[in-house]
């Protein structure tokens, strides 16, 4: 077994992304917007929390120093 997904996967695969935007599609700009700031939230924390492990001693100021170089790209 090579690990890479069957066929069956792939069209599965396919139809969820089918749906998916599909209902993207009737969704209003607001619950549009509403998604996408709610995506952008749990990508802070989940970088947060990704700072939190490499910086174990840091203190909360250096760890959102840190995450707004990184929202910067200057980290």
């Amino acid at each position: 077994m090579t690990g890479r997904p069957g066929w069956s996967t792939l069209v599965a695969m396919d139809a969820l992304l089918a749906h998916d935007r599909e209902h993207a599609r009737q969704l209003d700009p607001a619950e549009k917007l509403k998604q996408a700031l709610e995506v952008m939230r749990a990508g802070m924390r989940l970088k947060r929390s990704t700072l939190r492990r490499q910086f174990p001693d840091a203190a909360d100021t250096e760890v959102d120093h840190r995450l707004a170089e990184w929202l910067r790209g200057d980290g």
